[in-house]
């Protein structure tokens, strides 16, 4: 069983992977690109040299701004993943690192480090690019030593109740799957609802209807397309999860109150 995933990639800022949580822990290091980091309840900036400790069941995403990459116009990082079992048998095998188990556990927050661990750790990670699959597994333990020391807490992660969580759940489903169409019922099967429940659940707890929240997403997104890609109206109007041009130019105009042609690149 493969208890952790190391990914170095070299991608144009549009590949990322958006908003999702996951049940491992995730280290993510920025090495070439900015933009703006969402993890948990916060957001906020981030720059080249970016580095986040996630533990498990946080949501966060990294959007790129298409103007910070490299000469080949793409944004570089490195995420390693790795699951509670890796943990375990770290703890069971060697003995003497039950105190850095446990001390990585009270992580329930996303975490930072301080400038002379963030050092430390992403030397090892630009090591770890061209080392081979035996030299990485040790490094990984190298590394899990290092996470648990100088950690910061970044802002506070309240896991949610089932109302925020089943909302939760929708937004991710937006995010990942915006570009697509989505239908009402498919959303509402979802997160295991019926299509009037999830209707009546939806408006009393967000103010507006699902269509209505698909809609803002899809614009917010064509927006960030138009000012931060470069699109043309009609590449964002399809590339945001729009199937027409014309209605993706009327549903635009109410949600910004101009039209797509005059956003400034």
């Amino acid at each position: 069983m493969n208890t952790y995933n190391f990914d170095h990639v070299k991608l144009t800022p549009d590949k990322q992977i958006p908003l999702h949580a996951q049940e491992s822990w995730e280290l993510s290091y920025v090495i070439t690109g900015s933009g703006e980091r969402e993890i948990g309840h916060l957001r906020e900036p981030f720059t080249a040299g970016d580095l986040v400790l996630i533990p498990p069941g946080i949501p966060h995403c990294w959007t790129f701004d298409a103007r910070q990459t490299d000469r080949h116009h793409r944004i570089e990082n490195i995420t390693l993943s790795f699951e509670d079992i890796l943990l375990d048998g770290l703890a069971h095998a060697l003995p003497h690192l039950n105190g850095i188990v446990r001390q990585l556990r009270t992580y329930t927050d996303a975490i930072t480090f301080s400038p002379r661990q963030q050092e430390r750790i992403t030397t090892l990670l630009r090591r770890m690019c061209h080392e081979t699959d035996t030299e990485r597994a040790a490094s990984v333990v190298t590394l899990i030593c290092l996470l648990a020391k100088d950690g910061h807490a970044l802002g506070h992660y309240e896991k949610p109740d089932l109302i925020r969580q089943r909302l939760m759940q929708v937004r991710i489903y937006v995010s990942c799957n915006c570009r697509r169409p989505i239908t009402i019922d498919e959303m509402a099967q979802h997160i295991g609802m019926n299509r009037s429940a999830f209707c009546t659940f939806f408006r009393k707890h967000t103010g507006q209807t699902f269509v209505d929240y698909l809609n803002a997403y899809r614009v917010d997104l064509a927006c960030h397309l138009l000012e931060r890609e470069g699109l043309s109206v009609t590449e964002a109007c399809y590339a945001s999860g729009f199937n027409d041009a014309a209605y993706f130019c009327r549903t635009f105009k109410r949600y910004k109150g101009i039209p797509p042609s005059k956003i400034k690149k």
